[in-house]
């Protein structure tokens, strides 16, 4: 049995079309903001926000190419290049993130002069435009609008940091101190959730048994089916994170039973997300 689903896959892609351009337009704001005011935490969200525009536009490509049907060459469609890029996406983002603690750490030997005003602006503006990415992905199934939703999750806690920074230092000139903190505190936060979801996308990809599919409960119901002597042969894997493969090799009594087993099998296979099942009989 073969299901044809592509909803989510089309919503995910439209969703991250909409962050990539928000995004795109903020990295403007973002380049001018850090060579303004000499913010560290400005200006490695620079390198951040440029790489928030590649990750994204991975993630989008990969969204697209996952909502094509199958083919020849790829007889079960295109959906696990959406869990592959999450995979590109979480490894950039994370690179990145090393990146930003690398620009960071000297900068609390040796901090330099901020302009607090053009913080506070530049804050306020990413605030906007970040949660505005994070309303539009907050409900999004795919792995790649999970590994983009923490990125921009992320922006949102460090453009708060920076707003209550920026104000900080216009009352206190030691606070410059803190500047290269913020931005070390959230690269570790992005290096920690997009480490999570890179080892969860890496899962899928090495076929491992969806963490959804509860193995011994379904063994157990298609046992009590009428018919059903014992199950042969058993695996079942994602195809990206939300819609997995089944394939069973069950032994019978009677061959004649054949339909009515199926039926069940597939009544009891409806609350895993399976979109292709095949069972064989012997």
């Amino acid at each position: 049995m073969r299901i044809d689903t592509h909803s989510h896959h089309k919503r995910a892609g439209e969703n991250l079309a909409f962050v990539f351009f928000m995004n795109l337009a903020f990295n403007i704001i973002v380049i001018a903001g850090g060579l303004a005011t000499n913010s560290m935490a400005i200006l490695a969200d620079c390198i951040h926000d440029m790489s928030d525009t590649i990750s994204i536009a991975i993630a989008w490509l990969m969204e697209r190419l996952s909502q094509r049907d199958s083919t020849d060459r790829y007889s079960y469609g295109y959906q696990r290049f959406s869990i592959l890029g999450a995979v590109i996406t979480s490894t950039f983002v994370i690179v990145m993130a090393f990146v930003i603690l690398y620009e960071a750490i000297p900068r609390l030997f040796s901090p330099e002069g901020i302009d607090a005003g053009g913080m506070l602006i530049v804050a306020v503006v990413g605030i906007i435009f970040k949660s505005i990415s994070v309303h539009r992905l907050h409900d999004g199934e795919t792995f790649n609008e999970r590994a983009i939703l923490f990125h921009q999750l992320g922006d949102v806690f460090e453009w708060f940091a920076i707003l209550i920074l920026s104000v900080v230092i216009m009352f206190w000139d030691g606070a410059q101190y803190l500047d290269p903190f913020v931005s070390i505190g959230i690269a570790l936060w992005l290096i920690f959730n997009l480490g999570r979801n890179l080892y969860k996308s890496v899962e899928v990809l090495l076929q491992k048994t969806p963490n959804h599919f509860d193995v011994e409960e379904f063994k157990s119901r298609v046992l009590a089916i009428d018919g059903v002597r014992k199950i042969d042969d058993f695996h079942a894997w994602s195809l990206d994170g939300i819609d997995s493969v089944l394939t069973l090799k069950i032994a019978v009594d009677n061959l004649d039973m054949q339909d009515e087993i199926k039926k069940e099998i597939y009544s009891i296979s409806s609350k895993y997300h399976i979109v292709d099942i095949t069972i064989e009989f012997d």
